[in-house]
């Protein structure tokens, strides 16, 4: 995984030749039908073509070389540094038992509202009660979001609560994979792409990051224990949403919240060495794809699947029935990208699953991949 790490770098230096000009067209022509009217691509599910297509940039003014130039550049830009295991300083807040109502999940409640209110993000919460298996729980979505008046939202998620554990044990549990890492690359990638984000100012485009709570289960996993957090805020956000009725006309603004949403991208159980990601949403294949390709052409000369972790659904054939935040999202027609692995790591809900278990090149592996993916996504390469 090292050597793929190393690949990943100097991918970067040589990225002009990487991109080919087949795959250039490609990327143009489903920009071109970016407008085309929603398409059903699953039962009851509508597809937002953005999702599927390279989106229109605010005035892309630079040359192929100057775009490779930035991508290279934000490959590089520092701050990996801070998701080292287990001290780095965007990992370590977030290494600790957190399940709901604990002081510890008050405390990573407030490092991300400290921390994005420090970047000049908008930050919002989502606060309400809920009746459990427990009893009532009062649960805290956290919503951060650069430009929130941006009615083109690309929105990155994770869930920073952990799995509870009854006395004696509730102290044992961090959830490392689940979802400690996951939280910690969203803050690499808002921080690193801050001021670069800026340029989007007024365009109608942005990026909003999502930290649910409540996606872990108190006594059994089901549609009414579980996802506390998601399930409540797309409901929130779908009142008067048209979404399932839309028009062709793209460029409508939206009539809710999560009409807003081109794509909704959740980060699950990462950060253990080997890790496999698949294509599991029919509505974001090409987007899927385009991570799968900058990877894959950073190991251009690997020996074995080993050497990287995104992999297209092809060459598997298969497709994911996994329960996560994004259910209650991909049920109101948005595109979702699910960035989990399909086998989960053989710490997942064990004592285990703690910073012992990561592997700490794997994360800067995917981190690095996932802010070239946002730049690309958003066209922040093309100033």
């Amino acid at each position: 995984m090292l050597q793929s790490f190393v690949r990943l770098i100097l991918f970067f230096a040589v990225l002009q030749q990487a991109w080919s000009v087949d795959y250039l067209q490609q990327q143009q022509q489903q920009q071109q039908s970016a407008s085309t009217s929603l398409q059903a691509t699953e039962p009851g599910v509508e597809h937002t073509p953005a999702a599927n297509a390279t989106p229109a940039t605010a005035t892309a003014t630079a040359t192929e070389a100057e775009r490779e130039e930035n991508l290279r550049t934000i490959a590089q830009l520092p701050g990996l540094e801070k998701l080292a295991v287990p001290n780095g300083a965007y990992l370590k807040p977030f290494l600790v038992p957190r399940p709901v109502g604990s002081e510890e999940h008050r405390q990573v409640q407030d490092y991300i509202r400290r921390t994005f209110t420090a970047l000049g993000w908008h930050v919002e919460e989502d606060r309400f009660d809920d009746r459990t298996p427990l009893g009532v729980k009062t649960f805290n979505n956290i919503i951060v979001t650069k430009f929130p008046e941006a009615t083109r939202q690309l929105v990155l998620s994770a869930h920073y609560d952990s799995l509870y554990f009854p006395p004696p044990n509730e102290k044992r549990f961090i959830g490392a994979t689940d979802s400690s890492v996951p939280c910690a690359m969203l803050v690499d990638i808002a921080t690193s792409l801050n001021s670069r984000l800026d340029r989007l100012r007024g365009t109608g485009r942005g990026l909003q990051i999502i930290f649910f709570d409540g996606e872990e289960a108190f006594v059994k996993w089901g549609p009414t224990d579980s996802t506390y957090g998601s399930r409540h805020l797309a409901k929130v956000w779908s009142a008067g949403s048209s979404r399932a009725a839309s028009s062709a006309n793209g460029a409508a603004p939206p009539r809710s919240r999560i009409e807003s949403i081109e794509m909704l991208v959740l980060l699950d159980l990462l950060g253990v060495k080997d890790t496999i990601l698949r294509d599991l949403q029919t509505t974001t294949t090409a987007q899927f794809k385009r991570i799968s390709q900058l990877e894959r052409r950073a190991a251009a000369d690997a020996a074995s699947d080993d050497d990287y972790y995104f992999r297209p659904y092809g060459e598997f054939g298969f497709r994911s029935g996994i329960q996560d935040d994004h259910v209650p999202f991909v049920q109101r027609g948005v595109p979702v990208l699910h960035l989990i692995p399909p086998v989960f790591p053989e710490v997942w809900h064990q004592f285990t699953d703690n910073a012992s278990a990561l592997d700490e090149a794997t994360i800067r592996h995917l981190t690095i991949v996932m802010r070239v993916f946002v730049a690309d996504y958003l066209g922040l390469a093309q100033f």
